[in-house]
C-alpha cells in the first residue's frame, strides 16, 4: 500500500483527483472490513492532497470535510484523542471556508456538532457540548423542509440534546430532542434506507423518557420503534446487529419494570443474533459483546443460574479483549467485567473473583481521565467492590477506600446531573456501613443527609425516586434503633410507604421495597406493641415474596425476615404455629444459603433464636442444644470486629443461661456470662438496642448471685437493670421487661438484706410493669407473678392479710393466662402454691393446704420443666403429705417418692456436668432418699425396694466415677466392639475438665471463651454419646441392669464377708436395712429419733465436749447398734471369730460415729458395752462402692514388700503446729521395717504428692485437713513456697483437693491412711448423703482401704493410734483387724474421753 501511495505521489497527471478517487476507494474498503491500514491509508492521502491544496481552492473545504471524517473514525477506533482534537480542527476550518450561502454548509456543521459532542462525551467539558448543540441547531436552520439531509441532521441535533439532557436532567432537552427525531423519523420514507436508523434513535430517545417518567406507555413505544428498527434492517446489512442490540437493551428494560422473564429470554435472543451477525474484527462487536454479557448477568440476577453469570463474564472479558488499549471504550468493559466478576463474588464468596473485580474496575479508572463524564460511574463501581471486600473481610481500609471513592464520584457529578441521585445513595450506603462498624453518629447523619439530598434532587414522577425514598426509610430507621427516636422510625415508615405506592405492582423491585417496609413496621410494633404495625408487617413480607420468583437469590432474605415476623406475633400472641412457621422458614433459609455466604451467620443466629424461643415454651432440651449450636456458630463464624456479632454473642449468653437454669452447669453459666458482657462491651453506651443486652448479662449475673450469693454480683445485676431502664424511653414496649428485671433483683436484695426500701420500689417498679403490659400479652402473666411475689414479701413484713389476698390474685391471674403446656408455668404454680401455704398457716384453711399439695403435684406432672423443679416439688408434696397429719396419705406421697428417686433422680445430674455442679443440684433435694425409704417401709413394702432406693440416690457423683472404674471384663469378653466404645467415652469423661484458659497477650477474650465452650460442647457431646452407648448395651440379652440398680442376688453377695447395716432416720420412722447372704430384713429402731439425730450432727454440733460425745455414743448404742447386733445374733453374746459389719449411715447418719457405740457406768467413767467388742466395724458409701473394692482380687489384703510413702507436715501456714507427725512418720518406718519399703516426704506440693501417689500401695498422711462446705473443695494442707519481687522466700498452704485425689487412678495403690482431721466428714449438712469426703476420694482413686478421722484428731491420738495400727499391720497383713487393736488402745486409755479415741474409723473392703 505504502509502494503504491510513493507511486501516485510521483504522478503528475490529475495528481490530486487521483489521490481523491484512492482516498475514496480505501475509506469503503475500510468501511466493510474494519482493517485500520485502509484508513490510515487514506488519512495519509488526504493530508498530502490537503498539504498541496491552496487556501482558496474550492474542493479544500470538502477535502477538510473528509479528513475530519477519516479522523473522526480513527479516534472512534484508536481513543486517542488528538485524532478527535485534529478532526474537529480540520472540520472548523472546512466550516469557516464553507459560504454561508453553500448548500453543503448544513452538512459540514451537522458533522463538526457530531465531532464537538464526541469530545463532550470524552472529555465531559459542556462547552464542547454547547457548541455541538448549536452547530447542530444551525445546520437545521439551513435546512429545508424538503432539504435531503434534515433528516440527518434532526437526529443528531436530537442526539446532542440528549447528552445535554442525560448530564443536566432538563426534560425540555429531552422533549426536543424526542421532538426533533420524530421529524426526522416523518421526513425520510418508509423505504429510505436511512429511516431504520431514525427510527432506531428515536426509540432510544423514548426509552430516555421511560427511564425518566417510568410511563411504561414510552417503553412499549420504544420497543415498538426498535422492533420496527430491526424489522426495516435487512439481515445482511450491517447496522442490523446495531438495531437487534438496542432492541434487547429495551427489552430489558422492560424486564426490569414488569419482570416478564419473556422480555428476558427474548433480549438475550436479540443480543446473541446481534453478536452473529457481527464480523470477529467489527469494531463494534465489542458493544454488542458487552451488551449481551450484561442481559446474560441480568438472566444470573434473576434466576440465580451460575452459568450465566459465567457466561456474562466470558462475553465481558471477549469485549476487553477485543478492544485496543486505548481504546476509549475498553474501560466500559472493563467496568462492566469487574461488576460481573464481583457479582460472581458474592455468589460464591471466591475472594479471588472480587480481587479481579476491584483490579478491573481499578484499571477502568486509571485508563479514564479525570474530567472525563463517565469517571464517576467507574468510582462508584470501585467503590462498590472494595465496599463488598469490607465486608467480608472487616478491613476498615477497604471500607474507607470505598466511601472515597463514592465521594470522590459524588463530587465530580454537577449538582444538576441525572446520575448524582444514585451516586449519593450509594455514598450513603457506604457512609452506613462504617456506622455499623464505628458506631460513628456522624457517619449516619451524614448517610441520612446523602439520602435526604437524593430525594430532594429526584423528580417525583421519576422510576428512581421511590429507590431513594426506600434507602432513606433504611437510614431513618437505623438512626431510631440507637436512638430510640420515634419521629424517626414513623418517618422512615412514611417514605417506605410512598416507596411501595410510587413503585408499579409489576415492577421487579416492589419485592424489595415491600419486604424493607414490612420490616421497618416489625420494629415499630416492637416499640409499640401495636398488633397492627405486626400484622401488616407480615403481610408486607408476604406479598414480597409472592412476588420473587423462588429460584431468586434473595428469596432467602425475605424468608428469613418473615421468619422473624412471624416469631415476634408469637411472642405477641403466645400462638404456637406462629413460632413453628417462623422455625421453619428459618431452616429454609439456612438451607438456601452457602456456608460461606456473608448473611449465612445472620441466618444461623435468628434459627437458634426461634429454637431458643420454641425450647422455652416446650422445654424440649434438643431445641436448646441445637439453638445453643446454631448461635456459637454464627459467633465463631463473624469477624470479631463485625457489628453482627453484637447480637449474636448476646443470644449465645441468654442460651447458655437457660443451659445451665436446665443443667446447672457452672461452666455454661461462666460462659454466658462472657459472652453477655462481651457484647454490652461491643454496643455504643447510647444504643437503643443496647437495653436488652444489660438485662440479658443482668440476668446471667442474677444467676450466678443464685447460685454463690456474691452480693456483688446481685449489686451489677441491678445497676445493669437500672442503666437498661433508663436507656428505654417510657413509651418503648421493651420498658416493661427492663423493669420487670430490675424489680427480680431488687426483692432479692431485700431477700438478703431485710432494706425495705428495696421492697417498696420492687413493688412499684413492678406495678409499672404491670400497667405497660397489654392484657393479651403472653408476657403479663410473668409480670403478674413477679408483682405476687413482692407482695407476699411485703405480707411476710407486715403480716397484713391484705397483702397476702393481693398477692394470691396477681398469681392466680398469671397462673389463669399461662397456657397449660408452657414450662413456665410451674413458677406461678410454685409461688401460688407458697402464698397458699402461707394462708394456711395464717387461717388454718385445710383446702388452702389441699392446694398447695395440689399444685406442687402440678408441677410435678409438668413433664417439659426442669428436672430439679420437679423434684422438689415431688418432694415438697410428699412431705406434706406424709408428715402434715390433717392430709396425711402415704399412698398418694409413695409414687411420688419411688417415681423421682428411681426414674428422675438420676437423670437430674447429667454427665456432663462437674462435680460441684452435681453437688449443687443434690443439695437441694436433701432427705428425699430418706424419706422414701422410710415410706416405702411404712407401707409395707419389702426391705429389698428400700435398700435399692437408697443404692439409687445416695453417692451419686461417687457412682457415676464407680460407672467410670467399674470392672466391663463381661461386656468385653461378649460384645468387644460396644465395650471399647463405652470405655474410650467413659475415660475421656472421667478425665478432668479443662481450666479456663489464662488471657495471653496472643488471645483475645473472645478467643479463650471459644475454646472454653468449645471444651463444653465435647463434654456434653460424649455425655450424650455415653448415655445412647449404654441404651445399646442394655438391650443385649444378660446387660439388661447394666450400671443400673442391682439385682437381690447381686446385693446379697456383697454380704459374704458380713452383714451390710444401712441407718435411715426420719421424722416418719426409723430403721436398720439388715444385708446377709442369705436375704434383706428391717429392724425398726423406735429409739433412733430424728429429733436426736439433729440435735447431735445438725448445725450446732459440737466435738469439743465430752459429756455430749458420750450421750451421742450411749444413744447410738440404745437406738441403733444393739438391736441390730441383736437382730443378727451378735449380742449379748460374742461370737467367735469375730464378725465384720459394714455401716452405712444414710443422710446425717454419714456423720454417726457408729462404731463407737457405747454404753456407759452411772458415772460415765467406764465403758460396759461398746460396738467395738462385738465386731469389726467398717464403713461403705454404698453397697455398689464395697463390691467396687472387692472387685480387685488385692484388695483385702496390704501385700508384705508393697511400698509406703508419708508425708509429714510438723508445721503449716495458718495453723497450729503437728509436734508428733515427724515423730509418728519415724515410728511407722521402724514398725514397717521388715514389712515394707518406706518413703518420707516433708512439706512436699501438693503436685509432687500427686505424681508420687500411683508408684505406693501404702499412703500414710500426717497433716491437716479440711471439710469444705464444698465437698469438692475439701482438701489436706500441704506447702508451696514462691519467691516475692523483693526476693524473700514466702511459704503458704497448697490444697491437695478432693477433686484432684478422684482423679487418680493408682494401679499399687492399697491403703490410705489419714492421720489428719475431719477427714471422713463432710462440713455440708445437705450433702452428708453424697459421703464426698477425702477418705472416700482416696477409696474411689483406689484405695480401697482407708483411715481416717470423723472429727479434728488429737495430734497425740494420732501418733499413738497410727503406731499400734502399722505395728499389728506388720504382724497380720490385716488392716481391719490392726484398725480395731488401735482404736481400742485409745480406748482403754481414755475410755470417759471419746473425743481423744472415737474419730478414727475404717472406711472400704
Amino acid at each position: 500500500m505504502a509502494q503504491m501511495v510513493e507511486a501516485i505521489l510521483q504522478n503528475q497527471l490529475d495528481r490530486g483527483g487521483m489521490l481523491n478517487d484512492i482516498g475514496n476507494s480505501w475509506r469503503t474498503r475500510y468501511e466493510r472490513s474494519g482493517n485500520l491500514q485502509y484508513l490510515k491509508g487514506a488519512i495519509t492521502l488526504l493530508e498530502t492532497i490537503l498539504e498541496e491544496t491552496p487556501a482558496n481552492h474550492p474542493d479544500r473545504p470538502a477535502r477538510l470535510n473528509s479528513l475530519a471524517e477519516d479522523l473522526s473514525r480513527l479516534y472512534e477506533r484508536s481513543g486517542n484523542l488528538q485524532h478527535l482534537e485534529s478532526g474537529i480542527a480540520r472540520s472548523q476550518e472546512s466550516v469557516e471556508l464553507t459560504p454561508e450561502g453553500d448548500p453543503d454548509r448544513a452538512g459540514r456543521l451537522n458533522n463538526l456538532g457530531n465531532w464537538l459532542c464526541s469530545r463532550y462525551e470524552r472529555t465531559g467539558n459542556l462547552q464542547d457540548l454547547e457548541a455541538a448543540i448549536a452547530r447542530s441547531q444551525e445546520s437545521v436552520k439551513l435546512t429545508t423542509e424538503n432539504h435531503p439531509g434534515r433528516a440527518r441532521f434532526l437526529s443528531n441535533l436530537g442526539t446532542n440534546l440528549v447528552r445535554r439532557y442525560e448530564r443536566r436532567g432538563d426534560p425540555q432537552d429531552l422533549e426536543a430532542a424526542i421532538a426533533h427525531t420524530q421529524k426526522a423519523v416523518e421526513l425520510t420514507p418508509e423505504d429510505h434506507p436511512d429511516r431504520a436508523s431514525h427510527v432506531d434513535k428515536l426509540g432510544n430517545r423514548l426509552g430516555s423518557q421511560y427511564e425518566r417518567t417510568g410511563d411504561l406507555q414510552d417503553l412499549e413505544a420504544t420497543i415498538t420503534r426498535s422492533q420496527e428498527a430491526v424489522d426495516l434492517t435487512p439481515e445482511d446489512h450491517p447496522d442490523r446487529a446495531t438495531h437487534l442490540n438496542n432492541l434487547g437493551n429495551w427489552l430489558i428494560s422492560r424486564y426490569q419494570r414488569t419482570g416478564d422473564l419473556h422480555d428476558l429470554e427474548a433480549a438475550i435472543a436479540r443480543s446473541q443474533e446481534a453478536v452473529e451477525l457481527t464480523p470477529e474484527d467489527d469494531p463494534s462487536r465489542a458493544v454488542i459483546l458487552g451488551n449481551l454479557g450484561n442481559n446474560l448477568a441480568t438472566r444470573y440476577q434473576r434466576t440465580g443460574e451460575l452459568q450465566d453469570l459465567d457466561a456474562a463474564i466470558v462475553r465481558s472479558q471477549e469485549a476487553v479483549k477485543l478492544t485496543p488499549e486505548n481504546h476509549p471504550h475498553r474501560a466500559i468493559w472493563l467496568n462492566n467485567l469487574g461488576n460481573w466478576l464481583g457479582c460472581r463474588y458474592t455468589r460464591t464468596g471466591n475472594l479471588q473473583d472480587l480481587g479481579n473485580a476491584i483490579a478491573r474496575s481499578q484499571e477502568a479508572l486509571d485508563l479514564t481521565p479525570e474530567d472525563h463524564p463517565d469517571r464517576a460511574g467507574y468510582l462508584n463501581s470501585l467503590g462498590n467492590w472494595l465496599g463488598c471486600r469490607y465486608e467480608r473481610t472487616g478491613d476498615l481500609q477497604d471500607l474507607e477506600g470505598a466511601i472515597a471513592r463514592s465521594q470522590e464520584a459524588v463530587g465530580l457529578t454537577p449538582k444538576g446531573h441525572p446520575d448524582r441521585a444514585g451516586l449519593l445513595n450509594y455514598l450513603g450506603n457506604w457512609l452506613s456501613g462504617r456506622y455499623q462498624r464505628t458506631a460513628n453518629m456522624q457517619d449516619l447523619e451524614d448517610a441520612i443527609a446523602r439520602s435526604q439530598e437524593a430525594v430532594a434532587l429526584t423528580p417525583k414522577d421519576h422510576p428512581d425516586y421511590a429507590r431513594c425514598l426506600n434507602s432513606l426509610g433504611n437510614w431513618l430507621a437505623s438512626r431510631y434503633q440507637r436512638t430510640g427516636v420515634l419521629q424517626d422510625l414513623d418517618a422512615a415508615i412514611t417514605s417506605l410507604e410512598k416507596a411501595v405506592k410510587l413503585t408499579p405492582k409489576d415492577h421487579p423491585e416492589r419485592a424489595v421495597m415491600l419486604g424493607n417496609l414490612g420490616n421497618i413496621l416489625a420494629t415499630r410494633h416492637q416499640r409499640t406493641e401495636n398488633l397492627q404495625d405486626l400484622e401488616a408487617a407480615i403481610a408486607r413480607s408476604e406479598e414480597a415474596l409472592e412476588l420473587m420468583p423462588k429460584d431468586h437469590p434473595d428469596r432467602a432474605g425475605w424468608l428469613n425476615n418473615l421468619g422473624n415476623q412471624l416469631g415476634r406475633r408469637y411472642e405477641r400472641t403466645g400462638y404456637m404455629q406462629d413460632l413453628e412457621t417462623a422455625i421453619a422458614r428459618s431452616h429454609e433459609v439456612v438451607k438456601l444459603t452457602p456456608k460461606d455466604h456473608p448473611d449465612y451467620a445472620r441466618w444461623l443466629n435468628n434459627l437458634g433464636s426461634w429454637l431458643g424461643r420454641r425450647y422455652e415454651r416446650t422445654g424440649d432440651l434438643q431445641d436448646l442444644e441445637a439453638a445453643i449450636a446454631r448461635s456459637q456458630e454464627a459467633v465463631e463464624m463473624t469477624p470479631e470486629d463485625h457489628s453482627g456479632r453484637t447480637g449474636w454473642l448476646n443470644n449465645l449468653g441468654a442460651r447458655l443461661g437457660s443451659r445451665y437454669e436446665r443443667t446447672g452447669d457452672m461452666q455454661d453459666l461462666v460462659a454466658a456470662i462472657g459472652r453477655s458482657q462481651e457484647a454490652v462491651e461491643l454496643i455504643p453506651k447510647d444504643h437503643l438496642e443496647r437495653a436488652p443486652m444489660l438485662v440479658n448479662l443482668a440476668n446471667n449475673l442474677a444467676r450466678r448471685y443464685s447460685r454463690i450469693k456474691d452480693l456483688q454480683d446481685l449489686d451489677a445485676a441491678m445497676a445493669l437493670s437500672q442503666e437498661a431502664v433508663d436507656l428505654t424511653p417510657e413509651d418503648h414496649a421493651q420498658r416493661a421487661g427492663c423493669l420487670n428485671s430490675l424489680v427480680d433483683w431488687l426483692s432479692s436484695r431485700y431477700t438478703r438484706t431485710g432494706a425495705l426500701q428495696d421492697l417498696e420500689s420492687a413493688i412499684a417498679q413492678s406495678q409499672e410493669a404491670v400497667e405497660l403490659t397489654p392484657e393479651d400479652h403472653p408476657n403479663r402473666a410473668r409480670r403478674l407473678n413477679t408483682l405476687g411475689n413482692c407482695l407476699g414479701s411485703l405480707y411476710e413484713r407486715t403480716e397484713d392479710l391484705k397483702d397476702l389476698e393481693a398477692a394470691i390474685n396477681r398469681v392466680q391471674e398469671a397462673l389463669e393466662l399461662t397456657p397449660k403446656d408452657d414450662p413456665d408455668r410451674v413458677t406461678p404454680l410454685s409461688n401460688l402454691g407458697a402464698l397458699l401455704n402461707s394462708r394456711y398457716e395464717r387461717s388454718g384453711n385445710l383446702p388452702d393446704l389441699e392446694a398447695v399439695i395440689s399444685a406442687q403435684i402440678d408441677i410435678w406432672n409438668t413433664n417439659a420443666a426442669r428436672i430439679l423443679t420437679r423434684l422438689r416439688s415431688a418432694l415438697s408434696a410428699a412431705s406434706v403429705l406424709v408428715f402434715n397429719p390433717l392430709v396425711k396419705d402415704l399412698s398418694r406421697a409413695w409414687p411420688l417418692l419411688h417415681a423421682a428417686t428411681h426414674h428422675l433422680m438420676p437423670l437430674a445430674t447429667a454427665r456432663s456436668l462437674e462435680r460441684e455442679d452435681q453437688q449443687y443440684i443434690l443439695a437441694q433435694l436433701t432427705g428425699l432418699t430418706s424419706l422414701a425409704a422410710a415410706v416405702s417401709l411404712e407401707i409395707g413394702h419389702p426391705p429389698l425396694e428400700a435398700l435399692r432406693l437408697q443404692e439409687l440416690g445416695r453417692s451419686v457423683t461417687n457412682g457415676q466415677l464407680l460407672d467410670y472404674r467399674s470392672d466391663i471384663s463381661d461386656l468385653i469378653e461378649r460384645h468387644p466392639a460396644l465395650a471399647q466404645e463405652f470405655d474410650s467415652l467413659r475415660q475421656e469423661l472421667d478425665s478432668p475438665f479443662p481450666s479456663p484458659q489464662p488471657l495471653s497477650s496472643d488471645m483475645s477474650k473472645s478467643k479463650r471463651l471459644q475454646i472454653q465452650q468449645t471444651a463444653i460442647n465435647r463434654r456434653n457431646k460424649i455425655a450424650k454419646d455415653l448415655n445412647n452407648i449404654l441404651v445399646q448395651i442394655r438391650q443385649k440379652p444378660g446387660f439388661e441392669n447394666f450400671l443400673l440398680a442391682e439385682s437381690e442376688e447381686y446385693l446379697l453377695s456383697a454380704a459374704r464377708g458380713g452383714p451390710i447395716v444401712a441407718l435411715n432416720v426420719t421424722e416418719l420412722r426409723s430403721d436398720a436395712i439388715l444385708l446377709t447372704k442369705d436375704h434383706v430384713r428391717s429392724v425398726n429402731l423406735p429409739h433412733l429419733s430424728h429429733a436426736s439425730m439433729i440435735k447431735y450432727f445438725g448445725e450446732s454440733v459440737t466435738t469439743d465436749d465430752n459429756a455430749v460425745m458420750r450421750d451421742l455414743l450411749k444413744w447410738l448404742w440404745k437406738g441403733a447398734v444393739r438391736p441390730v447386733l441383736q437382730e443378727l445374733g451378735f449380742y449379748p453374746h460374742k461370737v467367735d471369730p469375730l464378725p465384720r459389719i459394714w455401716w452405712i449411715g444414710i443422710g446425717l447418719m454419714a456423720k454417726a460415729p457408729i462404731h463407737a457405740a457405747a454404753k456407759y457406768n452411772k458415772s460415765s467413767v467406764k465403758i460396759v458395752m461398746t460396738t467395738l467388742q462385738y465386731c469389726h466395724s467398717s464403713y461403705t458409701s454404698t453397697i455398689r462402692a464395697l463390691q467396687y473394692s472387692r472387685s480387685h482380687d488385692s484388695a483385702r489384703q496390704c501385700q508384705q514388700n508393697a511400698s509406703t510413702l508419708i508425708v509429714t507436715m510438723p508445721t503449716t501456714p495458718g495453723a497450729g503446729p503437728l509436734p508428733s507427725a515427724t515423730k509418728e512418720a519415724d515410728e511407722i518406718r521402724y514398725r514397717l521395717r521388715n514389712f515394707c519399703t518406706v518413703d518420707i516426704l516433708a512439706r512436699p506440693t501438693a503436685e509432687f504428692v500427686l505424681q508420687a501417689l500411683p508408684s505406693y500401695g501404702i499412703t500414710h498422711f500426717a497433716c491437716h485437713g479440711v471439710s469444705s462446705i464444698n465437698p469438692a473443695d475439701s482438701h489436706l494442707m500441704l506447702l508451696k513456697e514462691s519467691i516475692s519481687d523483693d526476693g524473700l522466700r514466702v511459704q503458704k498452704v497448697d490444697k491437695l483437693c478432693v477433686k484432684d485425689i478422684a482423679a487418680l487412678k493408682p494401679q499399687a495403690a492399697r491403703l490410705a491412711y489419714l492421720s489428719a482431721c475431719n477427714t471422713a466428714n463432710s462440713a455440708s449438712l445437705e450433702l452428708a448423703d453424697e459421703v464426698t469426703h477425702i477418705v472416700s476420694s482416696f477409696h474411689i482413686a483406689g484405695f480401697f482401704q482407708v483411715i481416717g478421722t470423723l472429727w479434728p484428731a488429737q495430734d497425740e491420738a494420732c501418733h499413738k493410734m497410727a503406731a499400734c495400727f502399722y505395728t499389728t499391720l506388720s504382724e497380720t497383713d490385716n488392716v481391719a483387724v490392726s484398725y480395731r487393736n488401735g482404736i481400742l488402745r485409745l480406748m482403754k486409755q481414755k475410755p470417759a474421753q471419746p473425743i481423744y479415741w472415737a474419730p478414727f474409723i475404717h472406711f472400704g473392703a
